[in-house]
């Protein structure tokens, strides 16, 4: 008995300090369930059912790992993982066969911070890369602060760009795959159904569990690191049938005709579903880019870390099972005039001038890339316009041998690789992009009014140097 309630004690002390917890906090948890932070780094603790459920069950080699057998910062790298599991209530740690993880050097992120603050971030990441990735784990790397091409912008810290350099090096030789993209699943990071992955980037958590049939929970820098040199994660959330569950039905009306239609879907259920699972029905097979939207828009506005397409999501054949035989007679409707409300509320502007259209968010695919090159053939972006497209290495090495960034280029275009131009914080005033994500985080990363549109109508402000309207 007494074991049992030091037990308990223990998780509950390692829980709070794990999670920062302040005595008002501490307090609602052990009340019952409480939501510690907001969108994508949001989570459901309860001290009661940590309590309840025990700590979490290390194999003998795990447990070795953890006591130090393999050095100290691969034990720092098993206690992050066991740690962060016991305050989910995991059971175990279960093998990973795919990362996407964050490497990157601060640049702007860290303005203000000390010498030793940074010098203290950046030697934790070279002893990461010191260890070699685990044997059989696909891992790729998660867009960076910086880019490593030479640009005329101040943001880009030439001394911040050859830290990263330099970490891309010792990455590249510890295994990581170095695709620096928010969109690993268009630059060959494609998961089959069921295959258990650590990614960061909420927006490819959400393509990976919904459209690919993989799983995922929504992973930060630290987690992501463990789990690539370890080969394991801490079994919670989604990782588990009963928790892929659809919560929120959500009934499509709306005739969705371009990719950021489909963002204006996902802005919509992330803001009704909080930390659910919605269930789309009624809605035709999205295409890649549709999809990629979708899934981004959804954990930009909430905390959602998969959605269910009826027809679509390979484990949702039908809605019957995506609520697994519990579908809801309640449900929400989207049609075409909550479509326009939702276009609406990303377009708050004092003027129609603009200086910048940024598109590419998440990272372009090359069939966008292709579009926005027919639209630009024969045109120039106005003077005192930036017209900044983000993609992939990768995928501007194919963009380059199919012609389309010499016309991109050739009307005063950029293609941007490795970031975007919002991680960078470079300034704007007045921003035009067709990614619903990219327009909810610009005014607050970079303080810039913004219009979500269509590609095509983007693509005609930046020729125009201001707003034309939908066209």
């Amino acid at each position: 008995m007494f074991a049992i309630a030091a037990l308990g004690f223990r998780r509950v002390v390692r829980m709070c300090r794990v999670l920062s917890l302040e005595a008002g906090l501490i307090r609602r948890a052990w009340r019952g369930p409480i939501t510690i932070g907001s969108g994508i780094t949001s989570w459901r603790v309860s001290i009661r059912s940590a309590i309840k459920e025990g700590f979490m069950e290390l194999t003998g080699e795990q447990q070795a790992v953890l006591d130090g057998s393999r050095g100290d910062y691969l034990a720092k790298c098993m206690r992050w993982l066991v740690d962060w599991g016991e305050v989910m209530g995991a059971k175990r740690l279960i093998k990973v066969d795919n990362t996407h993880a964050l490497l990157p050097v601060p640049n702007l992120m860290a303005q203000g911070a000390s010498k030793e603050t940074m010098d203290r971030y950046m030697a934790d990441l070279v002893e990461a890369c010191s260890h070699g990735t685990h044997p059989g784990c696909t891992c790729t790397v998660h867009a960076a602060f910086v880019t490593l091409d030479e640009v005329d912008v101040p943001e880009n810290d030439p001394e911040q760009v050859q830290m990263q350099k330099d970490l891309a090096v010792l990455a590249a030789d510890a295994g990581f795959i170095p695709t620096f993209t928010c969109a690993p699943y268009l630059v060959g990071n494609v998961p089959l159904k069921d295959e258990i992955l650590a990614w960061t980037e909420s927006s490819a958590v959400v393509y990976a569990n919904s459209i690919l049939g993989a799983r995922t929970t929504r992973h930060g820098t630290e987690s992501a690191i463990a789990a690539s040199l370890l080969g394991l994660v801490p079994e919670f959330g989604v990782l588990l049938d009963e928790n892929r569950k659809g919560t929120l039905r959500i009934e499509v009306t709306a005739e969705l005709e371009d990719p950021p239609d489909w963002g204006a879907l996902g802005y919509f259920a992330g803001k009704a579903a909080g930390l659910g699972i919605p269930v789309f029905n009624g809605i035709r097979r999205p295409s890649q880019d549709e999809a990629k939207q979708l899934c981004a828009a959804l954990a930009t506005s909430g905390g959602v870390t998969m959605c269910h397409i009826a027809g679509v999501t390979p484990e949702a054949p039908t809605i019957d099972a995506a609520f697994q035989g519990d579908v809801p007679e309640e449900y929400l409707t989207f049609d075409a005039e909550t479509l326009r409300e939702t276009y609406e509320s990303l377009r708050v502007r004092t003027g129609d001038e603009i200086d910048s259209v940024i598109l590419g968010c998440p990272h372009a695919s090359i069939n966008e890339l292709s579009k926005i090159a027919a639209l630009l053939k024969g045109k120039k972006v106005a003077e005192g316009v930036r017209l900044w497209i983000d993609t992939a290495r990768g995928t501007k090495g194919n963009a380059d041998r199919m012609g389309y960034t010499e016309i991109i280029e050739s009307a005063g275009g950029r293609i941007l690789c490795d970031t975007c131009p919002t991680n960078m914080r470079i300034p704007a005033k007045r921003i035009v992009t067709h990614g619903f994500k990219q327009a909810h985080y610009a005014r607050g990363m970079v303080g810039a009014e913004v219009i979500i549109a269509k590609t095509d109508a983007c693509i005609r402000a930046a020729v125009a140097g201001r707003w034309l309207g939908d066209g």
